[in-house]
């Protein structure tokens, strides 16, 4: 039992360790193998020096002001910003990996799809070309598997906690919000139901509260809300880097929901986990197809997806075909 206990321990430091190396490949936007400079990592990096008082010389600007909460963080670490940013980063993205660990040995998940699942999410498109290029996704989706946890767990105080941060990282925290009531629903948990009705208003409340009161350059002006433009489904459509990021960061992981879907849809039917997390999955679709029509899209938006994927994937009661693949026994 022990010698179990350390070999695992020694396996989850060498899955950590490759994220990190994934990780730093573009570590600051590196553009040794990627030849596109992230365009609003400027943005994210001026708020950092903003929140350390330094002279800017961009302007904290409508949206990016926002997601305020990852700059500030990055302001107290001893490096420049675009560093300190990425720090942070890099943490969330082993939080987030640590999490998935945790809520998979919970639900009694085997240690092999453990491994197979956490391998699925670190060597993934997302994770190497979108973790550290000074963007606060990685904080988002942080906060999201947080919630995703809490809402498993039955912990109303985290998941209030994952909401009221998650928001202040990036507002795409609301994805949480489908899964978590369809999950108390179907569980016919109503406490926690009500409790999730309560922060979708909260979420509203803080949501205009940070656009109202969130630093913001003087000439620039307020954000209102992102308005459906045939310009910008036309360039969507016309930007081969949005029709890639989308297939690459659907990747290996997508096709395997999609299996599991196609070999295990009576089982999923008549599970509450499953059914929730296809919500959460659909929900982030939904997110990326309004993306599509009102702005730029790619697959950050897709990234938020993932745990709601391995859910679904490796979910012991559905025990389809693509789980059978890669276990001789579950544990």
């Amino acid at each position: 039992m022990k010698n179990n206990v350390i070999k695992d321990r020694y396996t989850l430091g060498l899955f950590l360790v490759a994220a990190i190396l994934v990780c730093l490949v573009r570590f600051n936007g590196n553009q040794i193998f990627v030849q596109q400079e992230p365009y609003d990592a400027k943005y994210f990096n001026v708020y950092v020096n903003f929140f350390r008082g330094e002279t800017i010389v961009v302007p904290i600007r409508p949206i990016s002001n926002w997601r305020l909460l990852l700059p500030l963080v990055a302001s107290f670490l001893p490096f420049s910003a675009a560093t300190s940013l990425n720090l942070v980063n890099l943490f969330c993205v082993i939080g987030t990996l640590l999490i998935i660990r945790k809520t998979f040995s919970d639900l009694q998940i085997s240690t092999q799809n453990q491994w197979f699942a956490l391998g699925l999410y670190i060597f993934s498109f997302p994770t190497f070309y979108y973790s550290c290029i000074s963007y606060v996704d990685p904080g988002s989706i942080f906060f999201l598997a947080i919630g995703i946890y809490s809402v498993l767990k039955n912990n109303g105080l985290l998941l209030t906690f994952a909401m009221v941060f998650g928001l202040l990282a990036k507002e795409t925290i609301v994805l949480l919000i489908p899964f978590a009531f369809t999950y108390a629903v179907l569980n016919r948990n109503w406490k926690q139901a009500i409790l999730v009705i309560l922060l979708f208003g909260l979420y509203f409340l803080e949501y205009h509260a940070i656009k109202l009161y969130a630093p913001l350059s003087a000439n620039e002006n307020q954000f209102k809300s992102w308005q459906i433009s045939n310009q910008a489904a036309w360039n969507n459509l016309a930007r081969w880097h949005t029709g890639a990021s989308f297939i690459l960061s659907f990747g290996l992981i997508g096709f395997l929901v999609f299996y599991q879907l196609f070999h295990s849809k009576k089982l999923i039917l008549t599970n509450t986990l499953a059914i929730a997390s296809l919500t959460g999955i659909l929900s982030t679709f939904a997110l990326y197809a309004y993306s599509y029509i009102t702005t730029v899209a790619d697959g950050r938006i897709i990234w938020h997806a993932y745990f709601f994927f391995l859910l679904l994937i490796f979910d012991p009661k559905l025990m389809g075909p693509p789980t059978k693949l890669w276990t001789s026994k579950q544990q």
